[in-house]
């Protein structure tokens, strides 16, 4: 931390829910990503990333608490890592300590999607100062499912399926979930803006289902979207 006699930077820390490199700064072609694009032009674009886990909670349980996965003991989806480590400090609780303005918008540690949506799901309630859950339509619409089901039992495999193809949400941005937790963000950066800050702010896309305004799916005619190629692999 810098001197309290100089001014320390705000931080901004932005997660977007398994988003890959499938980026226009990351050479992709076919998928428009202008605002990450510009990002990445103005800062430092990272060509060699590693996940610790490949599950949500153990990964955020990891990089937000600076220890490996074996040392958290967070293999799943349901553990909080305060039941093993119970007087860790965050990456957030350290600038808090420091005398930062800590606040969390949206999914920063684990939430189940898109059930946990608009709750704090496993969150770290002393990491911050200020927390906000926004809930947008797109979690009702997600629901849709359940009515196509019309009460007959539903396999997991019909339900992955599903979750894993796209919906057409109807309404505007910012009444999504995600269009929220934009304006929130917005909201706590200028209302904080003259004093030292830690802002995390948490998208819940691309995570499926894919739920969004029928604008986007437009943007990728189906006709015109290629499958990857599958090689074969040797183990």
């Amino acid at each position: 931390m810098a001197d309290e006699g100089t001014r320390r930077p705000n931080v901004l820390f932005i997660i977007s829910d398994d988003l890959n490199t499938h980026l226009g700064c990351y050479g992709n072609t076919i998928i428009r990503t202008p605002q990450i694009d510009h990002l990445a032009a103005r800062g430092i674009r990272f060509d060699h990333a590693y996940c610790q886990f490949p599950m949500c909670n153990p990964s955020r349980a990891s990089f937000l608490t600076g220890l490996r996965p074996d040392t958290t003991r967070v293999f799943d989806g349901n553990t909080h890592f305060r039941k093993n480590l119970p007087d860790v400090v965050t990456l957030p609780e350290l600038f808090k300590q420091h005398g930062y303005f800590t606040a969390r918008v949206g999914k920063i540690f684990h939430y189940d999607v898109p059930w946990d949506i608009g709750t704090s799901g496993l969150d770290d309630p002393q990491s911050w100062n200020e927390v906000v859950n926004p809930l947008g339509r797109d979690k009702e619409d997600s629901g849709g499912f359940k009515e196509t089901a019309k009460g007959k039992p539903v396999q997991i495999s019909d339900l992955i399926s599903w979750m894993k193809s796209g919906y057409a949400s109807g309404g505007a941005d910012e009444e999504q979930t995600d269009g929220k937790v934009a304006m929130e963000a917005i909201r706590l950066l200028e209302k904080h803006r003259d004093e030292p800050f830690f802002l995390a702010v948490g998208f819940f896309r691309p995570h499926f289902p894919y739920v969004a305004p029928k604008k986007y799916f437009d943007l990728y005619p189906i006709e015109k979207i290629r499958e990857p190629p599958v090689t074969a692999s040797r183990v």
